[in-house]
């Protein structure tokens, strides 16, 4: 008996000794994220743009602490003498696309004039008005083990140039420190610059020097600041872009990833070339190598932008209403899949997950056009592939076809005119003979073989097959797409709207389903 139920079922001790995988990442508390520093900036910038609705805008990890900080603010305040009128604090939640983008339509919805973003931010380039103040968490770090570790991996570094990325959460490591000197332009920067006396922080300064690198930049990621250690072992702060003094496409360089392993170090990591990577997760205590371009990756990447190739239909994801250039990406999409006979369609569903993205059964493949954070969706659980704009640009661009990229981009910014990574678009480009499909080995067919006016009809395409506005609260406003929902066989449930007369109220069942109090 037992020997047939061992067949249908495991064992107790299965359960028992079975290794659960645990999230070792903890959020952060209500110190690293609210400070006093942090509150006397905040108050600072609502007085400066004289506010009178301000949102707080927190992630999902940081709402435990958001009514505390709201609190915090109304509380000091209230006593300000120097705002004439009740300053109104809004807390924002469950943000419309993701917790790295400013949420300017939940600011709207509550006719917000300021927003306080709280947590990782991926900074884009904005196309509102509204008036945005950062404030970002400090994370606490081990100088001493991080030092430790580079002391150890010193092999990896000597001769070489180093670039130290510190992402958002460690930007206070570069503030650190009293041998820094600062060559900032503009005299208010200057001033809210706090230098700390540690020295704990010196020695970890100190301790670069010792690795011999022929350069060492450290550049905060998500930031403004970037900083360039000199012979004298100082670190120079200065204020700007680095890629003015950094080459980022110099393959030699050896970089060092000071935060944790996710999509802001994978997507960096992508988008920068290096010899190698390294990552090192503070809060884990953990300094290891890191190869991001797996060969797995990069045959399952190529794989989506064939079956890009070979959909009849685009799903075009609006993930941002508040990144400049959306519009512009969505128009340049739309004429390169015309140009190759492929139908697309502008889909806005907010926060995308597999059971929203499966009810477009026609679509082929799906294209997301978001900010640099929250562009790459590599889950399986999606019924048909998400590409995102790079991607779709390599599928339907003849112009990527033969080259092959130097870098992976990941803002979208950077594929329109005056941006790095900018190809023209030629129609006359494309091969009207045989393309063979690397899925399924069929022919097919790039552009309107019967249509001598492509480009005609291209330049003249009928603004209510693809026009996307903002409404003046934000809404996404579409008309007259291509794939209409009325001409599917199914439509689902019929809500009878208006055929059917309001039910009576009835009292119904009470009690626990072994006795109702009817009974």
């Amino acid at each position: 008996m037992n020997s047939t139920a061992s067949a249908f079922s495991s064992p107790e001790s299965v359960s028992l000794e079975k290794q659960v995988e645990i999230d070792e990442t903890l959020p952060a508390s209500y110190e690293q994220i609210w400070s006093e520093t942090q509150r006397e900036k905040c108050l600072k910038w609502i007085r400066s743009n004289s506010l009178r609705r301000v949102c707080l805008q927190f992630p999902d990890d940081y709402l435990c602490h958001s009514e505390a900080i709201a609190t915090s603010l109304k509380d000091e305040l209230a006593n300000d003498k120097e705002l004439d009128n009740d300053v109104k604090i809004f807390i924002l939640a469950d943000t419309s696309y993701g917790s790295c983008c400013v949420d300017e339509i939940a600011a709207a919805h509550v006719d917000g004039d300021g927003i306080v973003h709280f947590g990782y931010a991926c900074r884009s380039n904005s196309a509102s008005i509204l008036p945005v103040f950062y404030c970002f968490p400090q994370l606490s770090i081990d100088y001493s083990k991080f030092s430790e570790y580079l002391l150890d991996f010193k092999q990896n570094f000597e001769g070489e140039t180093v670039v130290i990325y510190l992402d958002i959460g460690y930007h206070h490591v570069l503030d650190a420190g009293t041998p820094l000197v600062l060559e900032e332009k503009e005299e208010s920067l200057l001033k809210m610059t706090k230098l700390e006396n540690d020295e704990t922080k010196k020695i970890f300064l100190s301790d670069l020097k010792r690795l011999e690198c022929k350069e060492l930049h450290i550049i905060e990621y998500g930031g403004t600041n970037y900083g360039t250690l000199s012979d004298n072992g100082q670190i120079i702060r200065k204020c700007g872009d680095f890629h003015t003094e950094i080459d980022e496409l110099d393959e030699s360089r050896v970089c060092v990833f000071v935060g944790r392993d996710n999509i802001r170090f994978f997507n960096l990591s992508l988008s920068t070339k290096a010899a190698k990577w390294f990552i090192y997760e503070s809060f884990l205590n953990n300094f290891q190598e890191k190869n991001p371009l797996t060969a797995n990756y990069i045959r399952r990447r190529y794989y989506y932008i064939e079956k890009c190739k070979d959909a009849q239909t685009l799903g075009l994801i609006v993930g941002t209403l508040s990144t400049k250039g959306y519009l512009d990406v969505v128009k340049r999409i739309q004429t390169m899949a015309k140009s190759r006979g492929i139908k697309t369609q502008i889909i806005s569903v907010g926060r995308i997950n597999p059971a929203k993205l499966a009810n477009f059964l026609e679509i082929g493949c799906f294209v997301l056009i978001g900010c640099p954070f929250n562009n790459n969706f590599d889950s399986k659980e999606f019924y048909r592939p998400i590409v995102s704009v790079f991607e779709a640009e390599m599928a339907l661009n003849p112009s990527w076809h033969s080259r092959y990229p130097e870098i992976y981009v990941t803002d979208f910014k950077e594929l329109l005119p005056e941006g790095r990574s900018f190809l023209e678009f030629d129609v006359a480009n494309l091969n009207r003979t045989n393309d063979v499909s690397l899925i399924d080995g069929h022919l097919r067919v790039c552009g309107h073989v019967n249509n001598a006016n492509t480009e005609t009809d291209i330049s003249a395409l009928d603004e209510q097959n693809y026009e996307l506005t903002k409404a003046p609260r934000m809404e996404i406003m579409s008309s007259n797409i291509g794939l209409r929902f009325e001409d599917r066989t199914w439509l689902g449930l019929d809500p009878a709207l208006g055929r059917t007369e309001p039910a009576v109220i009835q009292k119904g069942l009470s009690g626990i389903p072994i006795r109702y109090t009817h009974e």
